[in-house]
């Protein structure tokens, strides 16, 4: 008989410490959730980061390319010194001429300054739609982008290199109080 009491004590014991061990592993794995979700959202915003500079890169390449392929608009001056970011309204206007086809209307005859400032604006501000303009640095980078052009010597001569800069913010927390810092791509061209 007396094995009987020992045993039925042992078990109201053991019933309690399963508790107890059940509690504990619930704690370690709320812990490890949570380490994991953080992770995560790490994962995302650094994604996000480095997407924002592939299409920062492209948009540089873009007016590099465009800048080539117009060389005496390069030559004349044209590019030079331009900021998408001097002005608010810039992309809220349409250039005249416009000179590439867009939705029912032909491209218009532009002279190699004219090209120069359309090269400008497709890649501030994208194509020209029935919306306004859409899909260049201003849209496809966080608000407060900025491409800028600018020749490098003073005077500009004919030899002169070129840095190209696309800038965008970016935080670098979740947290709105912090200022976000400025991500910057930029490329030095011998047009």
């Amino acid at each position: 008989m007396r094995s009987r009491g020992h045993g039925a004590k042992s078990r109201r014991c053991q019933g309690g410490v399963g508790i107890i061990e059940v509690l504990v592993a619930l704690v370690v794995v709320s812990f490890g959730v949570l380490g994991m979700a953080g992770l995560q959202l790490t994962g995302m915003k650094h994604s996000n980061n480095g997407f924002n500079r592939s299409k920062a890169l492209i948009l540089t390449e873009n007016i590099a390319t465009r800048m080539r392929i117009n060389m005496q608009g390069v030559v004349n001056g044209s590019y030079d010194g331009f900021d998408s970011g001097a002005d608010a309204n810039y992309c809220n206007v349409k250039p005249v001429p416009y000179c590439q086809a867009s939705k029912g209307s032909a491209a218009q005859s532009c002279t190699v300054d004219e090209l120069a400032t359309f090269d400008l604006f497709s890649v501030s501000c994208g194509d020209w739609g029935s919306s306004g303009a859409s899909g260049g640095v201003n849209e496809q980078l966080p608000s407060g982008a900025r491409l800028e052009v600018d020749c490098d010597d003073s005077p500009c001569e004919d030899t002169s290199t070129y840095t190209l800069s696309v800038s965008w913010p970016e935080s670098r927390t979740a947290r709105s109080d912090e200022a976000p810092v400025v991500r910057r791509v930029q490329m030095v061209l011998r047009p």
